[in-house]
C-alpha cells in the first residue's frame, strides 16, 4: 500500500522500491552457498540424464556383453569384467538400468565430492555446471551402456577418493575408507580398459609427490616409497581381480585372451605392406610363403587408417593372417619395427591422426541412441531393437554440436592443458591430484597412438569428460586475478 498523498509514478518511490529489490536479490545471491547452488545443479543433472537415458542405449557391443553375462562365459575379445558387471546386475534387475544407475551416479557424485572438498566456491562455477551438464558427453552419453563411459566413470571417481584422502589424512578412518574405494575403482577401470591403468599410475605419481613435499627429511625416498606402495596394493589386486574373473566368467576360446594382441599386429602388418608391399616378412616366407603373397597383393586393397574392420572386406585376408602361429606374427611385428620404423610410424600416425582429431566424425560413430545388435543375440536376451521418437530427438540433439568444438578431442585436449598450468601454478595438495587425473587423460589419449585400431568417437571420452571435470574443479575457485560480482564463498 503506497503512502497517502504519494503518487503511483513518483520517481523516487520507484528509484528506491527498485534499488530495495536489487539490494535483497544481491544479498540472497551473495549469502548462498556457490558450492551448494553447483551441487544442486549436478543433482537436477543426473535426474535429467537419467530420464532420457533409462532404461539404456546399446549397440552391438553392449548386447554381446549382456548376454556373456547372464550366460556367464565370455565368447568375445572385450575385457571380461564388463560382461560380468552387467551380468550381475540384470540378475537383480533386467536389463541396464541399474547398470545406468551405478555408471551416472558414479560420475555425479565424484563430481559433487570435488566441490565439497575445494577450498572455497565460485559463483562462476554454477553456469559452467549448467553448460556441462547439457553437453551429449553428459546429458547423452550417460545413457550408453559403452565400457569407454563406464571406464571414464569409475577412473574420475577413483580419483575423488584419492582428492578425499589427501584432504582427510588426519582422520585414519576417512583416509583408508578413501583409499580402498579408490583402489578398487582404478583396479576396475584397468580391468574395463586396459591402458586405463595409466589412471592409477598417476594418481599414485601426484600423491608421491604431495608426500614429497610435505616431508623435510629424505623427501624424495619418502614419495618414492608413498607412490610405490600404491602401484604395489593397485596392481596386486589387479592381478588377484583377474584371475577370479578367470574362474567366475570364463573364456569361452583361449585362445582369445591375446586376440586383441594380435589384431592390432595385424592392422600394423597391413598398414605397412600398404605403404611398401615389398618389405622382407621373413617369419612368413620360411613358414607359409602363400599368406605373404596374399598379404602383399591386397594390402593397399583392404587398409584403412579409419578402422580395421576394412582387413575382412577380401575373405583370402583373414585365413592368411590367422593361420600363422602367435610366435611367427610376433617376430613379424617386432622385425617390422625395427627395421621399417618410419613406414610403421607413418602407419601409426594416420591412425592416431583419426581417432583424436576425427577429420570425418561422422565415419567414427560419435554417438548412439536406442537398442541395436545382431538379430540372434537380441531374440537371446529377449531384448527388441529400439529406436523410438526420444532417441531420434536424442541423436539430434547431439548432431547439432557437430562440427563445433563440444565434438573436438583437440579442443579438450588443449583445455586440459590450461587447467594443468593453472594448478601446476598453484600446487596445492588438491591441485596436484586434479592435475593427476588431466595428465592421465591426456597419457590414456596418447596411448591410442600404439594401440588404435578405429576413429570412435567414445575411445577417448575419458579425456573430453577428465578436461571438464578440470574446468568446473577450476571454476569453484579460480585463479585470484579474476574479479566477478559476487564473492567467493566457503565452504559448509
Amino acid at each position: 500500500m503506497r503512502p497517502w498523498g504519494v503518487s503511483r509514478t513518483d520517481p523516487g518511490i520507484e528509484s528506491g522500491m527498485l534499488g530495495g529489490f536489487a539490494h535483497q536479490v544481491r544479498t540472497a545471491l551473495t549469502t548462498m552457498d556457490a558450492g551448494r547452488a553447483v551441487r544442486a545443479v549436478l543433482g537436477v543433472g543426473l535426474l535429467l540424464t537419467l530420464t532420457v537415458g533409462l532404461p539404456g542405449h546399446l549397440s552391438t557391443d553392449s548386447v554381446i556383453q549382456l548376454a556373456e553375462g547372464r550366460a556367464g562365459i565370455q565368447r568375445s575379445f572385450n575385457p571380461p569384467f564388463m560382461s560380468w558387471f552387467l551380468g550381475l546386475l540384470d540378475s537383480v534387475l533386467s536389463g541396464t538400468a541399474l547398470y545406468l544407475l551405478c555408471s551416472a551416479g558414479l560420475l555425479f557424485g565424484a563430481l559433487s565430492l570435488l566441490t565439497r572438498l575445494s577450498p572455497r566456491a565460485h559463483w562462476i562455477a554454477v553456469p559452467v555446471a549448467i553448460g556441462l551438464v547439457l553437453t551429449p558427453q553428459l546429458l547423452v552419453y550417460q545413457g550408453l551402456v559403452w565400457k569407454d563411459v563406464f571406464f571414464a566413470n569409475t577412473a574420475i571417481a577413483a580419483f575423488a577418493l584419492v582428492a578425499l584422502a589427501v584432504q582427510f589424512d588426519r582422520s585414519r578412518l576417512v583416509r583408508w575408507s578413501a583409499w580402498t574405494g579408490a583402489l578398487v575403482l582404478f583396479v576396475i577401470a584397468a580391468l574395463v580398459r586396459q591402458n586405463g591403468i595409466l589412471a592409477l599410475v598417476f594418481a599414485a605419481l601426484a600423491v608421491g609427490f604431495i608426500d614429497m613435499r610435505r616431508q623435510t627429511r629424505r623427501p624424495l625416498l619418502s614419495g618414492l616409497k608413498v607412490a610405490g606402495a600404491i602401484l604395489g596394493a593397485g596392481f596386486g589386486l589387479l592381478v588377484a581381480a583377474t584371475l577370479v574373473l578367470g574362474v567366475v566368467i570364463p573364456q569361452e576360446n583361449p585362445a582369445s585372451k591375446t586376440a586383441g594382441f594380435r589384431i592390432i599386429m595385424h592392422y600394423d602388418l597391413v598398414g605397412v605392406l600398404a605403404r611398401d608391399p615389398q618389405i622382407p616378412l621373413p617369419a612368413i616366407e620360411a613358414y607359409q610363403p602363400a599368406s605373404a603373397t596374399v598379404l602383399r597383393s591386397v594390402a593397399d586393397d583392404v587398409y584403412s587408417p579409419e578402422r580395421v574392420d576394412r582387413l575382412s572386406d577380401v575373405e583370402a585376408v583373414g585365413p592368411a593372417l590367422w593361420s600363422l602361429p602367435n610366435t611367427v606374427m610376433r617376430d613379424t611385428w617386432l622385425g617390422l619395427v625395427r627395421e621399417n620404423f618410419p613406414l610403421y610410424l607413418r602407419h601409426r600416425l594416420a591412425v592416431f591422426g583419426q581417432v583424436f582429431m576425427t577429420p570425418k566424425l561422422s565415419a567414427c560413430l560419435p554417438v548412439h541412441t536406442g537398442v541395436q545388435g545382431p538379430e540372434s543375440v537380441l531374440v537371446e536376451l529377449n531384448m527388441p531393437a529400439r529406436q523410438d521418437d526420444r532417441d531420434y530427438q536424442l541423436a539430434n540433439y547431439a548432431s547439432r554440436f557437430f562440427g563445433t568444438p563440444i565434438f573436438s578431442h583437440v579442443f579438450f585436449a588443449l583445455l586440459s592443458l590450461t587447467v594443468c598450468a593453472v594448478l601446476i601454478i598453484r600446487r596445492s595438495d588438491l591441485d596436484l591430484v586434479v592435475l593427476g587425473l588431466q595428465i592421465s587423460g591426456l597419457a590414456f589419449a596418447g596411448s591410442f597412438f600404439l594401440i588404435s585400431l578405429a576413429c570412435d568417437y567414445r575411445y577417448l571420452y575419458f579425456l573430453d569428460l577428465s578436461s571438464m571435470v578440470g574446468i568446473l574443479y577450476v571454476a569453484m575457485q579460480p585463479p585470484t586475478g579474476l574479479r566477478f560480482p559476487f564473492p567467493r564463498t566457503k565452504p559448509e
